[in-house]
């Protein structure tokens, strides 16, 4: 149960902040649009975090915590660029 707690709740606040962050722009983007935007920067993020943890062992001796991050930024970065990509899907099928 630690463990899942480790990987959900860090990677809710991370994507809650670049939810925030990455819905400014003028013209504000939106639905499927921020989806995309929200997902790949998750995935790029979970990807940095899983080369730090891995090959260059830079975090390995860094809290259980921070290992485990990577595992629900990659997570949450595949789920919401899936999202992303069925939303697309539906929206040029309506056309």
């Amino acid at each position: 149960m630690s463990t899942l707690l480790q990987i959900v709740l860090p990677a809710i606040v991370l994507y809650t902040t670049l939810f925030g962050l990455l819905s400014r722009g003028n013209p504000r983007p939106g639905g499927v649009a921020l989806f995309w935007r929200v997902g790949l920067v998750g995935l790029a993020l979970g990807g940095l975090l899983w080369y730090l943890t891995f090959e260059t062992n830079t975090l390995l001796s860094a809290p259980e915590f921070v290992r485990n991050l990577y595992r629900g930024t990659l997570g949450g970065g595949v789920l919401l660029t899936g999202f992303a990509a069925v939303g697309s899907w539906l929206k040029n099928k309506q056309r």
